[in-house]
Order: structure tokens, then sequence, then C-alpha cells
């Protein structure tokens, strides 16, 4: 009758393994790691074998998350550990970061001059808009509702050919 006893934390159907992915290349189980740069996923063969994932929403991929792009350079953003996103363009060249707003990455703005970003920041006038390249570009705009105010160029496009037609006639 001791078969009959109740143990808590116990169940009487076996759990079942957890579920493995093989490394593409060597075929050893790969392992969730949480790096530097964020979470990603390497061979348990390592150093023999240093194939990586990316981590996509806990499990392992080949390529990164497509739904977020690099406002600079289009190439995928990758979630870092927790509050940063990262471009996957690091490594050629492009160091752009933003920030994490509920699993999402921050809204960004090129800078119309130079395409790189713009910053939000405080000057003796208040919050504006200007270039991160600064002082190798100095573009700046007001800030409106926590975004940068652009300019719109198409009227004053609009005017300089109404008048450039008025002239003809």
């Amino acid at each position: 009758m001791i078969d009959d006893v109740f143990y808590p934390g116990t169940s009487d159907t076996p759990e079942k393994p957890a579920r493995q992915t093989p490394c593409p290349r060597c075929k050893q189980p790969m392992r969730r790691i949480v790096g530097k740069m964020g979470p990603f996923w390497g061979c348990t063969a390592y150093p023999a074998c240093d194939e990586r994932l990316y981590d996509v929403d806990g499990k392992p991929s080949v390529t990164p998350d497509e739904r977020f792009r690099c406002p600079v350079c289009t190439r995928p953003l990758v979630r870092a550990d927790g509050n940063y996103w990262y471009c996957t363009g690091y490594n050629k060249g492009c160091k752009v970061t933003l920030a994490d707003q509920d699993g999402q990455p921050a809204k960004a703005w090129r800078c119309p001059t130079c395409g790189h970003l713009l910053k939000q920041r405080k000057g003796k006038s208040g919050v504006f808009w200007g270039c991160s390249q600064y002082p190798l570009c100095t573009v700046s705009f007001a800030d409106q509702d926590g975004q940068p105010r652009f300019l719109k160029q198409s009227s004053t496009l609009k005017k300089s050919t109404d008048t450039h037609h008025d002239n003809q006639a």
C-alpha cells in the first residue's frame, strides 16, 4: 500500500525531456547564452565548434528577427538582454543602438542631410533634436511632442513653381 501514497512535486507520468536543437554544423546540442550583446545560441562543443544562432523569442534561429530593421543601414535589429536593440551590421561599421520600449525598438528619425540618427538634446532654449554626428553635421529641429518637427519644404517648392509659371504668362 505504500505505492498509493502521493508525494507533492512528483507525478505518475515521466516528464518529457526538453527538446534540444542540434547544431547545424556538428549536430551537438545548442544552448542559450546571455552575452554582453544579448542572448544567443551557442554550440555545446565550443571551442571545437563555434557555431552561433540568433535568439528569436527564446528559440534559436539562423536569421535574426526580421520585424525590426535598422533605420540607417536597414539590416535587422537584435534585442540585447533587457533594455536596448543593436544593429546586426555593428561589425561592419553601423553602430546604431536603440532603447527598448515594451519589447520593440524605440522610434528613431534620420537626419535629412547626412542620414545618421537624430538625438533628442536639451539646450538653453529647451529640448530640440540634433544630428548624432554633431559637430560634423549641425542640423537641428524643434521638439514637438517628443519627436522632431520637420519643416515642410513642399509648400516652399510649390510657391516657387507658381511664381515661375506667373512670370511666363
